[in-house]
């Protein structure tokens, strides 16, 4: 073995040639390149509107669909013959799972819930198949709410 010429006390700075940030950059673009196609589905998926369930009180669920408008700018909430528009630009947050139980929060909500908190304090919470497509639901709306913040 030839000896060590990296800086690192135990030798395990970047091969010689190679920049130090190299791996991290390319994971990040790795990364990135995923975030753009998991929005990509997600908003194709969301302006055709997706079928859901609403969470209404005690745990009870009513179906509804849920569409993203096609400028990006709101949600149309359609339930029980009543359509809701919901500015994206009023989503103070998106919670996901259990939230702690509070006279603030008159819903029973579980892990598999996903809870949008409005800047007016009402909530509306949605209930997902799965964790991953919760997960998946909250981080693009996460997303698509954070770019109108700017």
């Amino acid at each position: 073995r030839e000896p060590c010429d990296s800086p690192s006390p135990l030798g395990c700075g970047a091969p010689a040639g190679r920049d130090p940030d190299e791996g991290s950059s390319a994971a990040a673009a790795r990364e990135t390149l995923a975030l753009k196609e998991l929005m990509k589905r997600f908003v194709q998926e969301m302006v055709h509107g997706r079928q859901l369930s609403v969470v209404v009180g005690a745990g009870r669920t009513e179906p509804c669909k849920l569409t993203l408008a096609p400028n990006l700018m709101y949600l149309q909430l359609e339930a029980s013959g009543t359509t809701h528009d919901i500015p994206l630009r009023s989503v103070k947050g998106i919670v996901p799972g259990k939230l702690p139980s509070s006279k603030l929060v008159p819903i029973e909500v579980d892990e598999l819930d996903d809870t949008l908190v409005l800047r007016n304090n009402e909530c509306v919470t949605f209930r997902l198949g799965s964790l991953a497509e919760r997960d998946e639901f909250t981080k693009c709306l996460n997303v698509l709410a954070s770019a109108l913040d700017q």
